[in-house]
């Protein structure tokens, strides 16, 4: 029995009273709610436009095909994430081209960005990993001033700052994921944002099957449109961003407090502006995580393994293409644990660790 969640999902009063006024208005797609949700996720992100989407995976293979990503081109992004990131690439037709990552950070390495470019090469998507910042300006140095398009993955990094900018609003494009274990959800969804207003033209006409703007259209559209239901919870959301934000700030410097006393137990880099998604650790080599995560959920502590790395994935082994060692990948990939993280989790930090302490 789960006593102690991974997540718990940050919905109130608030939230439900949104939903409610959509149902009544009987205006369920296409209204207000989202349009408005659109406006004020641009603002708050400084750029021109956004588009709401049904997840943010599907935000990444419009985002990549509204960037002329297709057939006989390669894509580099991270060997440690999501595999929404790498079905994405896959749904374009392009190649996955995947690279190490940092092990102060789990993001992107960007002497091996640097190797891994080819003549096929077409885009970059840096990935904001456990909602820590990736590089931006060094991975902006190496798309040499746009010769390659550089998609930023912010499905996990909502509010996250790198260079005095809000993550997802540096690159061409960024994307964001809502799903329910997220700082802001919508229930199921996601946005894409940029600061080309004619690209967010062509994802917006590609997420409704083509049928505004058709002449933009170069390529097969669908129906992956936002929901009226869910732009009215993430208003609500976003507008107390903020504050939820600076609460699970506090809940991860109880937690770093906490695991500082803990000797063989460690954490990535904490002097940036991050977006507390989890609250990964990196257990000491030699430790079974997946033992460890047995034991946990025996005294019913739900953790994750967030995540394993692409290419040891059986079903994308002869669909990707590996540049160099992914040696840290692989690394982390088995010694990375995520724990419960959600507002009210601060009254068994000290249970969780204590119980992740029997068996390092």
């Amino acid at each position: 029995m789960v006593r102690i969640p991974l997540a718990k999902t940050d919905i109130g009063i608030y939230e439900v009273a949104a939903v409610s006024r959509v149902m009544e208005s009987g205006r369920l797609a296409f209204g207000p709610e989202l349009e408005q949700f659109e406006r004020d996720f641009a603002e708050y992100h400084g750029v021109p436009g956004a588009v709401m989407i049904n997840s943010g995976t599907s935000a990444l293979m419009i985002s990549l095909l509204a960037l002329g990503v297709g057939e006989g081109d390669e894509v580099i992004m991270p060997a440690l994430t999501f595999v929404g990131t790498v079905n994405a690439i896959l749904a374009t037709g392009a190649t996955p081209v995947l690279v190490d990552v940092r092990d102060e950070t789990a993001n992107i390495d960007i002497t091996s960005l640097k190797h891994a470019i080819s003549e096929k090469t077409k885009a970059f998507i840096p990935v904001h990993l456990y909602g820590l910042p990736a590089r931006m300006k060094d991975i902006l140095e190496v798309a040499e001033g746009g010769r390659f398009k550089v998609i930023e993955d912010a499905c996990e990094a909502i509010g996250a700052i790198e260079g005095g900018l809000k993550v997802g609003a540096i690159g061409d494009a960024g994307v964001f994921g809502f799903y329910p274990n997220k700082v802001l959800t919508t229930g199921e969804g996601g946005m894409i944002i940029s600061n080309d207003e004619t690209f967010l033209s062509v994802c917006r006409s590609a997420i409704n099957q083509g049928r505004s703007n058709q002449d933009l259209i170069s390529f097969p559209s669908y129906s992956l449109r936002g929901s009226e239901l869910g732009a009215a919870i993430g208003r609500v959301q976003l507008a107390s961003l903020e504050q939820r934000a600076l609460e699970r700030q506090k809940i991860a410097e109880v937690y770093l407090k906490a695991v500082s006393t803990i000797p063989r137990l460690g954490v990535f880099e904490t002097n940036t502006s991050r977006s507390w998604f989890t609250f990964p650790v990196i257990l000491p080599k030699g430790i079974d995580r997946d033992e460890v995560m047995l034991k946990l959920t025996e005294m019913g502590i739900e953790s994750a393994n967030y995540f394993p790395a692409i290419h040891t994935q059986r079903r994308y082994r002869n669909c990707v293409k590996v540049s160099g060692s992914l040696h840290v990948s692989e690394n982390l990939a088995k010694r990375v644990l995520c724990l419960p993280f959600w507002p009210g989790v601060e009254d068994h930090v000290s249970e969780i660790l204590d119980s992740v302490s029997l068996f390092l």
